[in-house]
């Protein structure tokens, strides 16, 4: 990664912490640094495991604030403690008991990835994480495989598209953007899955310039608009568009199937006007 970064020193920092503080049994590093993709834009993300009795009494901004002064600390929408360093660093701390660590662990197969033990492991003292953390070292994961994943992403597009369509045919073209961004979200997936580009699966608008052919990444600039019907409404024609030239790769590769009477009923009542913008 080139020169020492202030991540790098802060992700030092809670090395050195961890080390030091007996209350921190284990702990790990996920996210960016740990799959050796961090730039200087990158956050630092970490799980921590304490004692249960001195997680209790954690006083946890004060102990965050030993890495880097802290402007924010809270609790965001997914759980998860949140940082912003005065420095302009973002953290995120999942804070957990070690009572809790097998529980999580068993979560871990499937859905995350780490190249190395040492890329991802910061301190194990009573050696009990390292050993759940071997199953999911290896090779990136192949996401959009099998059909139960693959008919899941095209489920979620057809709904957030009707609803994303529906709301902008109400005339609420604020709503209609919003939504977009959800339709987009798993058009994007059902792209990586026949390009063969799932390594940023759960964000899959990720490094999207390196990960798609220019051709693609021009198609899917053609998917997105600015907070005007018009605009919106070239938008979800394009989405509809490209999702019906991906779906039979999909139904041969994988199985997906979808009702043939609501596909027709999608292209009758809402793609008609669409395709003719």
């Amino acid at each position: 990664m080139g020169r020492i970064t202030v991540q790098q020193e802060m992700i030092e920092r809670v090395r050195t912490l961890c080390r030091q503080d007996e209350a921190v049994r284990a702990a790990m590093m996920y996210g960016s640094f740990a799959l050796g993709e961090a730039d200087a834009y990158s956050d630092i993300e970490f799980l921590l495991f304490f004692r249960d009795a001195d997680l209790a009494a954690l006083d946890q901004r004060a102990w965050l604030e030993q890495i880097a002064p802290t402007g924010l600390v809270f609790v965001n929408e997914y759980g998860v403690t949140t940082v912003l360093f005065t420095n302009l660093i973002r953290g995120e701390f999942h804070l957990d008991p070690v009572s809790r660590m097998e529980e999580l662990a068993a979560d871990w197969p499937g859905t995350v990835w780490f190249p190395s033990l040492e890329a991802t492991l910061v301190v194990d003292k009573d050696n009990r994480l390292a050993p759940l953390l071997e199953p999911i070292v290896g090779e990136p994961l192949r996401h959009g495989q099998s059909i139960k994943e693959a008919q899941t992403v095209v489920d979620r597009f057809l709904n957030w598209w009707l609803m994303g369509w529906t709301v902008l045919r109400r005339g609420e073209a604020a709503r209609a953007l919003e939504v977009l961004a959800m339709t987009q979200r798993y058009l994007l997936m059902m792209v990586r899955i026949v390009a063969g580009t799932t390594v940023h699966w759960y964000t899959p608008s990720r490094a999207l310039e390196q990960d798609l052919s220019p051709e693609a990444y021009a198609r899917y600039r053609r998917c997105t608009a600015a907070l005007d019907p018009t605009d919106l409404e070239r938008a979800y024609a394009e989405c509809w568009r490209w999702f019906t030239k991906l779906f039979p790769t999909l139904c041969r590769r994988l199985g997906v199937t979808v009702s043939a009477t609501l596909m027709d009923e999608m292209d009758r009542r809402l793609c008609t006007s669409a395709c003719s913008t």
